[in-house]
């Protein structure tokens, strides 16, 4: 297991064997006599823990834990043995300076070992002592299931690295806290600074001529260099890849990045490269991201090599954040395309209705001449020799009602 700011092994003697009784037997006398043993005070030895509920007891012998110990290895009762290791500087950092603080640290953490081994508070009994090693001081567990159930001794290699974990999730939680921070604090920057440049190329595209943007549009599709008035080069370039990228994107079905075709992944991945290369701010809340990452990491190892490969990985996380806002602008573009469209549609609607209605009048100014001129042939052709003027007016008035109604 590599190496982490806290250590903690468990392993335990088959019940089943016939040598396991007296090996459990040893193993306590070894914790609680060796040299360097953090001692009881005015005692020869240092075993302490709880058989009972209540505080932490110092035991007069160890043999009388030893003996228990034994009794319960004959009756094929698991003994575990465990034990939690610190570097010097650590242990200072946490004040196990003597045996009284020992005490309280195990007392704080002996049911995260329980609870990761299915054993009940109630059913739970526990002896230890701390050994002042040079170096690396640490404690040794001794624990056991009092509960009559058949319990399978086999231990998961999960089990042991799942107490590991909590334990320094209880014991650093500030350190924990404080990479947390940090990390969110970069991510939040970085997401700042990607979604200003996203703005303001949105906010370009939007105020841009229309014809203007149909031609850059069309540009974009070929491998030449289009001019869209940014004030720099950098937002320039990013434009100019981002058109490339959208015009590969496929039109159908959401944009994300782990759904991208590889041709497209590469492009935006190569203009996240560029955007770290161009812009220092950004590539500085990338290297704050990982290194907050990494600091949580090395929590719980200090493997170079996993350290390594997650380092690489942690950037991957920070450059992805990036590539979702080059494919925010993506999803600008096809909203504004789908603008322009929209608008386009109107227009064109509008020309045509206008044009009908244009078609409508010319019809019906036509249709009314054509009665006008029918109605002043009828008249024009009558037999009116004979008849008075006012017979006249009135045969003109009866005739002129028959036109177009409206």
């Amino acid at each position: 297991m590599p190496i982490s700011i806290l250590m903690y092994k468990q392993r335990f003697r088959n019940p089943n064997f016939k040598t396991t009784a007296g090996a459990n037997y040893a193993h306590v006398r070894y914790i609680a006599t060796r040299p360097r043993v953090m001692r009881n005070e005015g005692m020869d030895h240092g075993l302490f823990g709880k058989l009972e509920p209540g505080a932490v007891k110092e035991f007069e012998d160890w043999k009388d834990v030893a003996r228990l110990v034994y009794g319960n290895s004959r009756k094929h009762i698991t003994m575990y043995r465990s034990i939690i290791s610190f570097t010097a500087e650590t242990a200072e950092e946490l004040m196990l300076k003597d045996q009284k603080s020992w005490q309280r640290y195990i007392e704080n953490h002996i049911m995260t070992i329980a609870e990761k081994n299915n054993i009940r508070r109630e059913h739970l009994q526990w002896a230890c002592a701390a050994h002042n090693e040079k170096g690396h001081p640490h404690i040794h567990v001794v624990f056991w299931d009092t509960s009559r159930r058949v319990k399978n001794p086999f231990t998961p290699p999960a089990v042991p690295n799942a107490i590991r974990r909590q334990m320094i999730k209880d014991t650093f939680p500030e350190k924990i806290r404080e990479f947390g921070r940090q990390k969110d604090m970069a991510v939040s920057a970085m997401r700042k600074i990607s979604d200003e440049l996203v703005e303001d190329f949105v906010k370009h595209m939007r105020i841009m001529d229309k014809s203007r943007y149909k031609h850059l549009c069309e540009a974009s599709e070929g491998e030449s260099e289009m001019d869209f008035d940014f004030e720099d080069r950098f937002l320039n370039e990013i434009a100019n890849r981002v058109l490339r990228i959208r015009n590969a994107t496929p039109q159908k079905g959401r944009i994300a990045y782990q759904l991208l075709p590889v041709e497209v992944k590469t492009a935006v991945d190569s203009l996240v490269q560029f955007i770290l290369k161009e812009n220092p701010a950004i590539k500085s809340l990338v290297d704050d991201y990982v290194q907050s990452k990494l600091n949580l990491t090395k929590l719980y190892t200090s493997d170079e090599d996993y350290i390594k490969n997650m380092e690489g990985k942690f950037r991957k996380e920070a450059e992805k954040i990036i590539a979702n806002r080059i494919l925010g602008m993506v999803k600008s573009l096809n909203r504004l395309d789908n603008e322009l469209k929209s608008e386009e549609y109107i227009q064109s609607r509008r020309e045509y209705y206008a044009a009908q209605m244009l078609y409508e009048i010319l019809d019906m100014l036509s249709s009314l001449t054509y009665e006008n001129n029918n109605r002043y042939n009828r008249y024009a052709s009558a037999d009116t020799g004979d008849l008075s003027k006012e017979a006249k007016k009135e045969l003109f008035l009866k005739n002129q009602d028959k036109g177009y109604e409206h």
